[in-house]
């Protein structure tokens, strides 16, 4: 009976804590259409693989990419609801996760197949370090590799998400990994010159919306600037500095970035997957245009037309 109760306590004051409370204030006195707009797009993101992968094949051709995406959906969601709660700091700072994990999906994915690492000219000029006298990057890491093991080439081809295993002694060495791994802005800049955020760079520089406007705006959390912490939000609002309240213009605010989050994200897995697509698939496509125009993902329902354009 005395651990019951103590188990009964410990869960009361947990579920106190989480504020579910103002979970219901958010969503009574949000700009609800926002919220919901940016909370459906997380789903229809986690959807689009289920209408493309057929077969064991193809999942193991784009794991790399699949890999990262339940932790995707995950993170986006543990952010929405931290937002919902009142923890904007929190929740930007899974935001930025969330981008994050978009972004080197799809960039790991790529590099697993070769004629991804033939084109990656960026990576070759912005990443490196100095081994012997000489530049090593993450290509010359790659194809060291596969000349120790040809095999490995049709490996990474057919189950990509072997790559991870050929780059973990690169993260387990801090030298190498500062050296070899790019950073988040030169992946951008690779991603675009692959035309993975396509066609939302022939609208907009990717780098300049992506990399210099949302990754860097959701970075100010991270690094945890005045302003940005909780309590400096507070401040800024007006509002007791330290009771968790609602504030609705940063709730507003925050459901405008996650949803550009997921506009980008289904841009991006569009193009991954876009090879996988068959008959079927177009005919999902068609009939889901509908719910992503309402949703206003602008760029994934632009990129959505001209793959069933291509296909007819």
């Amino acid at each position: 009976m005395h651990e019951r109760r103590i188990f009964r306590e410990a869960f009361s004051h947990l579920l106190d804590e989480l504020n579910i409370p103002n979970i219901a204030i958010s969503l009574h006195e949000c700009e609800f259409e926002k919220i919901r707009k940016a909370h459906d797009s997380i789903h229809e993101f986690t959807l689009i693989p289920v209408q493309f992968i057929n077969s064991n094949e193809d999942f193991q051709a784009k794991s790399a990419f699949l890999y990262y995406h339940w932790e995707i959906f995950d993170q986006a969601h543990r952010s929405l609801l931290e937002a919902l709660s009142g923890y904007y700091n929190a929740a930007y700072v899974l935001l930025r996760n969330t981008l994050e994990l978009i972004l080197k999906g799809a960039f790991w994915e790529c590099m697993a197949h070769k004629k991804y690492r033939d084109r990656a000219e960026i990576i070759k000029k912005k990443s490196g370090i100095k081994i012997e006298n000489s530049k090593k990057t993450l290509i010359d890491w790659i194809n060291d590799v596969i000349k120790q093991d040809p095999s490995i080439e049709h490996e990474l081809e057919r189950i990509s998400v072997g790559i991870y295993d050929k780059i973990s002694p690169l993260f387990e060495d801090e030298t190498l990994r500062k050296g070899i791994i790019p950073k988040v802005k030169p992946i951008v800049e690779q991603l675009a010159e692959w035309k993975i955020f396509d066609p939302l760079q022939r609208i907009i520089d990717p780098v300049e919306y992506i990399y210099n406007g949302l990754y860097k705006e959701l970075s100010a959390d991270v690094h945890v600037t005045p302003d940005t912490v909780t309590i400096g939000r507070r401040l800024l609002a007006g509002e007791d500095l330290f009771e968790t309240k609602v504030i609705l213009d940063e709730l507003n605010k925050y459901a405008e970035a996650l949803h550009k989050v997921m506009d980008i994200g289904i841009v991006v897995e569009l193009n991954i997957l876009e090879d996988l697509m068959n008959d079927k698939s177009k005919k999902w496509l068609e009939e889901r245009l509908g719910v992503i125009t309402e949703l206003e993902l602008n760029y994934a329902s632009t990129k959505i037309v001209k793959m069933i354009e291509s296909k007819r």
